[in-house]
């Protein structure tokens, strides 16, 4: 019986041995492999077709050639994709898609395979601001793959913006209606600053939710949100340059964030459970009656105020324009003169979005609203983001 349980034993651990050893030896072996996942192709505007290289690589050398075969992924990726990233890819259509050849190789002693060009076409067709996924696939090889077996190329025609409104004196008061409660909020902008002197309001509610730059213990070109949530990122801005900025804060996880350029760059665990934005008068550029130093002094474009946290993916992918009927927009200035009308000795910039929360351009003392309404300053300045 002894006998039994000790063979029994050594088999066992052989078996492990055995098996942790195949483990091993697999994890060892040489794979092919996209180097990158993802890449990003900006297409100008008076381009018709681009041609990019797919390549693959291994991990090690090998003493053989390695074959490789490409495939262009189905719609199906793509949804996958979207739901993944929190994204709103479309998928290229396959006419507009060509492989000059479906297969590679890795000759004995490179590493990596040898190109094979990918061509897009038909892109003048795209129109400004769509973005597409294309998803290549490693099909089969003649060596094992590893997870990024998959390369996303990402097509977008980017949006030009090249009017915006200058705020130098002036400034929008935001009528938010009445018991506007948000457990999850997001602020974003494009700004550009003339100068950071003393404190400067992009927009928000003093003491409540204020989105700005400066304090008495920052720097003057420090962004910060202040109120009921305060803290700053570190990074110092520098004038006559543009930015996307943008506050979130998520209800359900209690994490605020400060995002530059669609990059996290400051966060804050703090548990608030939600945001009243019709608790103060609510402003973009302006601070408040007593403090009229505090008006930026600059441009912006594209303000919007959301009643979700936006993730850094859908923040990155619309910078320079969002679908007004996008889940969770509750407010959105476009800024570019396109938006702007007169109405009872008032103007106003429209709001894009359903809710109709159009804002009035004005100057001087706000007053309670019964200060002075002038018409808004749009420019013409090209929004560059680097």
């Amino acid at each position: 019986m002894k006998y039994f349980n000790y063979t029994t034993l050594l088999l066992i651990f052989s078996l492990f041995i055995t098996c942790n050893k195949d483990k091993e030896n697999a994890l060892l072996e040489p794979k092919i492999y996209f180097e990158k996942e993802q890449v990003k192709i900006e297409v100008k505007q008076d381009t018709d077709s681009y041609k990019y290289d797919i390549i693959t690589r291994i991990s090690d050398l090998i003493e053989d050639d390695v074959n490789v075969e490409y495939q262009i992924g189905s719609s199906a990726i793509v949804e996958e994709y979207n739901q993944k990233n929190g994204t709103k890819y479309q998928y290229m259509p396959t006419e507009n898609l060509s492989l000059e050849t479906s297969s590679s190789t890795i000759k004995k002693g490179d590493i990596y395979a040898q190109p094979c060009k990918l061509t897009v076409t038909k892109l003048n067709q795209i129109k400004e601001g769509t973005s597409f996924l294309i998803p290549i696939q490693i099909k089969k090889a003649s060596i094992p793959t590893i997870e990024a077996k998959t390369i996303f190329i990402s097509v977008v025609k980017p949006i030009v913006i090249s009017k915006v409104a200058r705020f130098h004196g002036k400034y929008f008061s935001v009528p938010i209606p009445a018991n506007t409660q948000f457990k999850s909020v997001t602020y974003e902008a494009l700004i550009y600053a003339n100068s950071f002197n003393w404190i400067k309001t992009i927009m928000g509610i003093e003491g409540n939710l204020m989105f700005r730059f400066g304090d008495t213990t920052i720097e003057t070109n420090q962004i910060q949100i202040a109120g009921g949530i305060q803290f700053n990122a570190s990074i110092l801005f520098d004038t006559k340059k543009w930015y996307h900025v943008a506050f979130v804060y998520n209800g359900s996880t209690k994490l605020a964030e400060i995002y530059i350029n669609g990059e996290k760059v400051a966060n804050k665990t703090v548990d608030i459970s939600s945001f009243d934005l019709n608790s103060g008068n609510f402003f973009i550029g302006y601070a408040y009656d007593y403090d009229s130093s505090r008006t930026w002094n600059g441009y912006m474009s594209e303000c919007r105020i959301w009643n979700i946290a936006r993730t850094a993916n859908q923040l990155r992918e619309n910078m320079l324009g969002v679908d007004p009927q996008t889940e969770g927009l509750f407010a959105y200035w476009k800024l570019n003169g396109t938006d702007s009308y007169q109405k009872n000795g008032k103007y106003y910039i429209k709001d894009q979005t359903k809710q109709g929360v159009d804002i009035i351009s004005r100057t001087g003392n706000y007053n309670d609203g019964a200060g002075t309404s002038t018409e808004p300053e749009i420019v013409d300045l090209k929004v560059n983001i680097n």
